[in-house]
């Protein structure tokens, strides 16, 4: 490698920005091995490109690669940390390849979960590359508009299972290691390149249109396939025969997994998604993997066939995901599901428009809020405006004229004013470029449903007095659609007071619906005693969520009986991350003095540790805060998550800190522990107590 001034680096940034219109990069082939123990990516990679014009320079973005060596080359190269720069006489119209050995410890992107000496199932190694982070592992280009395909091979430790983006072809094994290769046919954004390694199992299956699936799930969760992968062929079907146009790639694959940073990303052929979505049949009540499934399945259409120039056409990815799995949803639970989510998402988005805090869709840093659910109703506008035929067509027409190509919304508004004989004006300046949310176009399509107009009126008897809406009430609760108006009906039932608000409370639980009665659970804090019958029925109802905030508020409402409470609900686990046990651990410490609540204490802290998901680990920390029972292992374990690479925990993390150091002794604690050197993350933890 040859040195450069720091005048020429400079010039060799800003020849960065322009070099999608100079090359096309045609293929990256690299044969990857992954080393969990180390946390180190080493790789042999080659890369091909035409250039489109005579050229000086080349580069490929590559972030901290270390012990790079280069086979066989003529051209002179530098190596900046970010970017790797190939100069010298690069002639128009050729192809050249490069080929390089490098390791690398890569900073994110590649996430490793490390074992746990006593949980076997613990270590997992995935990809999380969404925007432009692909480069941190792998050496491509950070610009979703350079199209490029991507054939690699992992080797990796032989205890784990690897799935990664397109089709195997070919896979050997070692004592100690296995090595994959898989090959793809069409070119993708370098932000869609994934893999994940654990201990998964799959189960393998072919859709009714003969595309072959790949259903991943830690082995350990084997017995919940049929509840998280529910109408799994389904959600496939729907959506192909809704959108139009065949599947796009080779195979689709899913796989889940611990501490993601997102619901789900949706790699080309490789849909990464969170854990948290395993449910067993009584979770998959509380929250299924289903929209979030059909969300990034449609991804492989909307942002993987066809990709957005930059976020001002980010509509193009997730509106379009959204209401097509909106569309999935309304053919799986009925329209009266459909009609609802449009209507609590219009009630959202009136209210943040109101606020004067509405965002244009057409914008480059709007919120998700504004992306998923005012595009999708932006769509849904505009299919009621055009009609079915021409809107269906239109997205169908939109797909295959840019196939794997890159579009911008004119693209789309185009087809669509071709096909309706239509100017699509209008409806851009009031759904895509200004700020406001359009209420009374949205509520005049709501309307036309007999549904939402039943709910409608039922919310606009908010503030009349019980007696004046009895009936009204009574018919909610008994309705089809319960499951929507329940809730409602529930929520102005108790603020009254009187013996009708207990007459309709009591008919409130023996509806039996789920959602109803989650609802009373969540918010029937003050429990009448002639309802604690019926209210301690919810301990069994089929909701790992009803039966959390049942125990919590009868626990609270009669002291007399904890000790049955805890009794009745003891062993019981909840979902995978352990809603009921760990609550009735913190109650069991709050309750009794026992030897069996001082192993109740014993084990949530336990779960404080990082063996553990943060979800289970963030719900620990506060039970243990609450009940004031936060040790110095607590707080070592606490520290260690200052540096979480989930976002929200981390912060959540940071939070708890900065309550804990407002008590003196807390606070006396913590320094005792920096001072001992037992902290994580010491300067972080300074930099919170302001030392």
């Amino acid at each position: 490698m040859k040195s450069f001034s720091i005048l020429f680096f400079f010039l060799l940034t800003s020849f960065a920005f322009s070099q999608s219109q100079s090359i096309d990069v045609q293929n990256i082939t690299a044969h990857v091995t992954i080393n969990p123990d180390e946390k180190q990516i080493s790789a042999d990679y080659r890369f091909s490109f035409l250039t489109k014009s005579k050229l000086d320079t080349v580069f490929l973005d590559a972030k901290n690669l270390e012990n790079i060596k280069f086979v066989n080359t003529e051209f002179e190269i530098y190596n900046s940390g970010n970017k790797l720069f190939f100069i010298g006489n690069f002639k128009k119209d050729k192809t050249y390849t490069f080929e390089l050995t490098y390791q690398v410890k890569p900073k994110q992107t590649v996430y490793f979960i490390e074992k746990h000496p006593e949980i076997d199932h613990s270590a997992q190694v995935w990809t999380q590359g969404q925007g432009k982070y692909t480069s941190h592992w792998l050496p491509s280009l950070d610009d979703m508009t350079d199209k490029i395909i991507f054939n690699l091979s992992y080797t990796f430790p032989a205890q784990y299972e690897l799935t990664a983006n397109g089709a195997l072809v070919s896979e050997e094994e070692t004592e100690d290691l296995s090595t994959r290769h898989f090959e793809m046919k069409n070119p993708m954004s370098s932000y869609l390149v994934a893999f994940a390694a654990g201990n998964f199992k799959a189960v393998r299956d072919t859709t009714d249109s003969g595309v072959p699936l790949e259903m991943y799930l830690p082995e350990q969760y084997n017995d919940h396939f049929r509840f998280t992968y529910q109408n799994y062929n389904e959600i496939f079907s729907i959506l192909e025969k809704k959108i139009g146009v065949a599947y796009p790639w080779q195979n689709y694959k899913q796989v889940p997994v611990r501490d993601f940073l997102y619901a789900g990303m949706e790699n080309t052929g490789l849909t990464i998604f969170s854990e948290e979505f395993i449910v067993d049949e009584i979770s998959y009540n509380d929250q299924n993997y289903i929209n979030v499934h059909a969300h990034e399945l449609a991804h492989q259409w909307f942002g993987n066939l066809i990709t957005e120039k930059n976020s001002v056409h980010h509509w193009l990815h997730e509106g379009f995901a959204t209401y097509f799995a909106l569309l999935v949803e309304k053919e799986l639970f009925g329209t009266a599901y459909f009609e609802n989510q449009l209507f609590e998402d219009a009630e959202q988005l009136k209210l943040l428009s109101d606020r004067g805090e509405g965002e244009k869709i057409m914008s480059k840093n709007a919120s998700s809020l504004t992306y998923y659910k005012k595009g999708a109703w932006a769509l849904h506008a505009l299919r009621n405006r055009v009609g079915d035929a021409v809107f269906f067509d239109s997205v169908k027409d939109f797909l295959n004229q840019n196939a794997y190509q890159i579009v911008e919304v004119d693209d789309f508004l185009k087809i669509l004013e071709d096909k309706s004989g239509e100017s699509m004006l209008d409806f851009k300046k009031e759904w895509l470029q200004q700020t406001s949310f359009p209420a009374e176009e949205a509520l005049t399509i709501l309307r036309k449903s007999e549904f939402i107009d039943q709910l409608f009126k039922l919310k606009l008897k908010r503030n009349k007095p019980i007696k004046d809406k009895i009936l009204p009430l009574k018919n909610a609760l008994l309705s089809k659609h319960n499951a929507y108006l329940g809730p409602e009906a529930v929520l102005q039932i108790i603020s009254e007071k009187g013996v009708q608000r207990e007459e309709l409370l009591y008919l409130a639980f023996s509806t039996d619906n789920i959602e109803t009665r989650q609802f009373l659970a969540k918010n029937l804090k003050q429990i009448p005693k002639d309802l604690k019958e019926k209210y301690e029925e919810l301990l069994k109802d089929q909701s790992y969520v009803t039966r959390e905030h049942a125990l919590l508020n009868l626990w609270m409402n009669f002291p007399e009986d904890r000790r049955d409470y805890l009794a009745q609900m003891k062993g019981q686990e909840g979902t995978i991350h352990k809603n009921i046990e760990l609550l009735w651990l913190m109650l069991k410490v709050a309750t009794e003095k026992s030897k069996e609540a001082r192993k109740a204490f014993h084990q949530l802290t336990d779960y404080t540790d990082s063996a553990y998901a943060y979800q289970i680990k963030r719900q620990a920390f506060i039970y243990l805060f609450q009940i004031n029972k936060l040790t110095d292992q607590s707080i070592i374990n606490l520290s260690k998550d200052l540096n979480h690479p989930v976002w929200r925990y981390r912060n959540f993390v940071k939070q708890l800190l900065t309550e804990l150091i407002k008590d003196q002794n807390h606070q006396a604690d913590i320094i005792k522990l920096l001072e001992k050197d037992q902290l994580s993350n010491k300067e972080k933890v300074k930099d919170i107590l302001k030392v």
